[in-house]
């Protein structure tokens, strides 16, 4: 007879991989002979995705993907890939040999990671940087949720959304990396009528001006910033304010301009979720609308699981991951 609690050896037999992978994998390991052999196998057997970018350690992806794969039975982990940009070959490498099922990458990979997959989606290459990589048929391919999920909170209603409608409206977009790409080329789709872009190098902030122009694909007018008394300006006459930069994460960081050029007609969407940022208290000084990046990416978050699954999201599970301080 067995031990008392303990399932007896024949009945192991009709434990599913499945089963044991969506709930003795999800438990630390046991010391002692009968669970350690059925951990290690569920461990084996799991698909890992994870986050690719540098001092990323704050960010709360894992704790949506991880419930997500939960709550769907899928024997995954989603992992932090904190790496060096001189590791980023061997990284995809892993990717393409299968040891990495999928991933997400952000800051300052997202513009670099084009140059390790085999084919990127026509948004991709348009935007010209990328946040989520699966792999297809043993090729390596790039998608840009970032675009999707800003669209998504922009336009929303719920909780947390902005509900503004972008066509014929200007913007001012502060930042010229992969997010402010992501960030315009969701704009432009929607039509809007102007976009100013401002970044601390002016000449970063000038060639991507040069670049969306060169597309010749929208009619909105595209201009840059140069310096704080034309920020000043351009948000007074803005419809919409988005800061698709860090700034405003530490408390020693800089003002991005005078706050006090905040209206109350201006819509202003900070991408960052971790604080209340001076941008954020300044809007809400001034009585204009405004939102953090948190529903950008628990949005952007779902289509990246769908990209690798092919399943739906389960969007609720994963929003009330969210540690309860930022949700």
């Amino acid at each position: 007879m067995s031990p008392k609690g303990m399932l007896a050896p024949e009945a192991v037999s009709i434990v599913t991989n499945f089963e044991i992978a969506s709930s003795v994998a999800l438990l630390p390991p046991r010391n002692d002979s009968f669970f350690y052999p059925l951990y290690a196998k569920a461990k084996i057997n799991m698909k890992i995705y994870g986050l690719l970018g540098k001092n990323i350690h704050h960010s709360l992806s894992p704790v949506m993907h991880n419930a997500a794969f939960k709550a769907l039975g899928i024997s995954a982990e989603y992992k932090i890939f904190d790496i060096n940009e001189e590791k980023l070959g061997g990284f995809f490498e892993k990717l393409k040999k299968g040891e990495i099922f999928g991933c997400n990458v952000t800051m300052p990979y997202k513009e670099k990671a084009l140059n390790f997959v085999d084919a990127a989606s026509v948004a991709t290459k348009t935007i010209g940087a990328l946040n989520t990589v699966t792999r297809e048929e043993d090729e390596l391919k790039g998608y840009n949720t970032d675009y999707q999920g800003f669209i998504k909170a922009l336009l929303g209603f719920g909780e947390g959304d902005l509900n503004f409608k972008a066509e014929g409206k200007d913007a001012f977009i502060f930042g010229a990396g992969g997010a402010a790409k992501a960030i315009i080329y969701g704009l432009l789709t929607m039509g809007a009528k102007k976009i100013v872009i401002a970044d601390i190098d002016n000449k970063k902030a000038e060639a991507l001006a040069g670049y969306v122009i060169g597309k010749k694909k929208w009619n909105s007018l595209i201009t840059v910033a140069q310096d704080e008394k034309q920020y000043n300006e351009f948000i007074s006459k803005s419809d919409l304010l988005v800061n698709a930069t860090p700034c405003g994460m530490k408390e020693d960081d800089p003002g991005l301009f005078d706050y006090s050029y905040i209206h109350e007609g201006l819509y202003v969407f900070d991408l960052i979720y971790t604080v209340e940022t001076p941008l954020i208290k300044g809007a809400k000084g001034r009585s204009a609308k405004c939102i953090n990046g948190l529903n950008m990416l628990l949005y952007q978050a779902a289509r990246s699981f769908e990209y690798w699954t092919n399943l739906e999201a389960p969007l609720e599970v994963m929003r009330k991951a969210l540690p309860g301080s930022v949700r």
